[in-house]
């Protein structure tokens, strides 16, 4: 039962304790997020893992947050289908191939740019708007994540825009293209109609309780309720094991004494910079800017005028606060052989020609052990976790393999608490019962028919817990009186909307027999035509599926059926009598510059769906099937 505690010790604490420094450090500390987890491989991408912690840890987050902005419109088995966790696995590897390809092209993300993130999403900031350290820890552990795990996904997220973005100039139009694509999209229709609402026969219908119980009988799979349970659980988490352990201030400085370089923050550069691309006009750009600077104008201004890096121009150059292996060799080596205040030669890169301006030197910094002291306590407190939590996850598994009948005596002996859930089904509930892994494990065939404890459950790495079932509570069909005005309501919008098919049916029928058009059946059938003229396939106040199913008929001149039923929206029906198809001779200038830029959009997309197909034909992709068929046979 233990095997996956003797497969991964290493790895599981240096989780723990890389987890809970990050915490610490999150302000100061950022490691190299091109670089994954390790843990148990689901996949590889050329050579990269994705570990199933990761994918789990995403996906659970995933789930929660679907859960907390749909909760019950979602579908029972949502999430357990194993076509939507591929799926899922699917998106994982595509971002790592997006973050692959920024990175071969010289795109990095700094410890700056993702300090900038963290501190820009309002729900870490305090009520000074402050970047607050506990509430990032909170909602961490709210989510399931770790701090690098989240990091993580900010460089993916932001090498894939940086591989979208490499399309956003690429994509054109010629304008006759754009000028045909906005006369077909700016044709009209004439034509007149019938809208028969079904709702004008709701007082025509009845509805009997003979019909009422007969739909329930014969539909009784319709009017389940989802099979629940309660679950009984004790879970042992190593940051709080971490966190329940004594560090005395002669460790806390003793540590500091002996590792003070480990804390200190490297040297830094605040540069700017101005980018010429590499064409035949470059030279003489260069020399423009170089004189300009020799006569006392703005590096920022001249940024604005000439640079062309869409990332800092507009920004008079300004690349922050740059660390050594950030950009790529060229530029760093200059970079970091400037004197403060210094502006350089032209430096050539595979991106073109860089003038760089030092503004700042930030030499090596080792921070004071007041700085450092409680992040110092953070980390001997994870370092002893590891012996305690392997010993106490050990001596409960053991336990709770020996009583299958419950967790009362694991609980008892380790000093930990058994609490109970609430009901929740197979989509999922509050606290611990979203978890996934949780729910997986909670309505396994172990828990659930044989009533046995349950194996560990890996909420996430530095979290476990065992459950044992407390209540089950079957799916059942609801009593009929409490569904039978959602019955009666439905079977009498149904033979209301068959009335207004009917009626439809009729009227079509009656015109095409005596060669009559709308107009001449308003009254007869006590129905109010509707004229829609010079109608555009969006944006008029008539029904859409009317507009739509109307730009689907043939030219009144090319066929003999001039009147056609079609399905409004909801249960009414209309009928059509198409007058006339009109296309316009010529599209204003803003209708093509519409056009062009909507079409422009498809084309980026299209060719971003493009690169993501060749990335993949090119990549050695690997996945672990039989680990991930395991996730699904809950």
């Amino acid at each position: 039962m233990l095997t996956w505690i003797r497969d991964k010790s290493t790895g599981l604490f240096m989780t723990i304790v890389m987890g809970i420094l990050i915490l610490a450090f999150a302000l100061w500390g950022v490691g190299d997020y091109f670089s994954q987890s390790s843990g148990d491989s689901l996949a590889t991408v050329n050579g990269e893992t994705i570990t199933y912690s990761d994918y789990s840890n995403q996906f659970a987050t995933y789930r929660q947050n679907m859960l907390s902005q749909y909760g019950d419109q979602l579908p029972p088995d949502f999430f357990d289908s194993p076509m939507m966790r591929r799926n899922f696995l699917e998106s994982m590897i595509n971002s790592e191939l997006h973050r692959q390809a920024a990175h071969k092209n010289g795109f990095t993300v700094t410890a700056e740019q993702i300090r900038s993130v963290l501190s820009d999403v309002d729900i870490f900031k305090n009520a000074n708007g402050e970047f607050d350290r506990e509430l990032y820890a909170g909602y961490l552990a709210q989510t399931n994540q770790t701090a690098q795990s989240l990091q993580a996904r900010i460089v993916n997220e932001e090498a894939s825009q940086a591989v979208n973005q490499l399309f956003n100039d690429t994509a054109f139009m010629t304008p006759k293209e754009a000028k045909t694509i906005a006369l077909l999209r700016n044709q009209t229709r004439d034509f007149d109609y019938f809208l028969i609402e079904a709702n004008r026969f709701n007082e025509e219908v009845t509805v009997t309780d003979e019909e009422i119980s007969d739909f329930y009988n014969n539909n009784s799979d319709q009017f389940m309720t989802e099979e629940m349970v309660k679950v009984d659980y004790i879970e042992l988490d190593a940051v709080q094991v971490a966190s329940q352990i004594d560090v005395s201030e002669q460790d806390t400085l003793a540590y500091y004494e002996e590792n003070k370089q480990r804390f200190e923050k490297p040297a830094q550069r605040k540069a700017a910079h101005i980018l010429i691309n590499d064409d035949e006009q470059a030279q003489t750009t260069l020399a423009t800017i170089q004189e300009r600077l020799e006569q006392g104008d703005s590096f920022a201004d001249l940024a604005k005028q000439y640079s062309q890096d869409p990332g800092s121009a507009e920004q008079g150059g300004d690349l922050g606060l740059v660390s050594p292996g950030d950009m790529v060799e060229a530029f760093n080596d200059a970079l970091f052989a400037m004197q403060e205040g210094q502006i350089s030669e032209p430096v050539k890169t595979e991106f073109g020609y860089h003038i760089i301006k030092l503004e700042e030197i930030r030499e090596p910094q080792i921070p004071s052990y007041e700085e450092v002291s409680a992040d110092i306590v953070v980390e001997l407190q994870a370092q002893q976790a590891q012996t305690l939590f392997l010993d106490k996850a050990n001596e409960l598994s053991g336990l709770v393999l020996d009583a299958q009948s419950g967790l009362s005596q694991a609980a008892e002996a380790t000093e930990l608490t058994v609490q109970t859930t609430d009901f929740f089904s197979r989509s999922g509930g509050k606290g611990v019962a979203a978890n996934q892994a949780f729910v997986q494990a909670a309505f396994s065939p172990m828990v659930k028919d044989d009533l046995l404890n349950s194996d560990v459950i890996n909420l996430t790495d530095t979290h476990i817990v065992f459950m044992h079932m407390n209540q089950i509570k079957p799916a059942e069909v609801k009593p009929l009186e409490e569904v039978k005005d959602s019955i009666k309501t439905r079977l009498s919008n149904q033979k209301a909307a068959e009335k207004a098919q009917q009626l439809a049916q009729d009227v079509q029928t009656k015109a095409q027999q005596d060669d009559l058009n709308l107009n001449a059946l308003a009254d007869e059938f006590d129905l109010t035509i509707v004229a829609a003229r010079d109608v555009k396939r969006t944006g008029s106040n008539h029904p859409v599926n009317v507009v739509n199913a109307v730009f689907r008929l043939m030219a009144p001149e090319k066929t003999d059926e001039t009147i056609h039923v079609v399905q409004g929206n909801n249960n009414d029906v209309a009928v059509v009598e198409l007058l006339a198809i009109k296309s316009p001779e010529e599209a204003s200038l803003t209708e093509v510059n519409q056009e062009a830029a909507q079409l422009e959009r498809n084309i980026k997309t299209n060719e971003a769906q493009l690169l993501l197909q060749a990335l993949r034909q090119s990549a050695d992709i690997s996945i672990n099937e039989n680990l991930l068929n395991q996730q699904n046979q809950f």
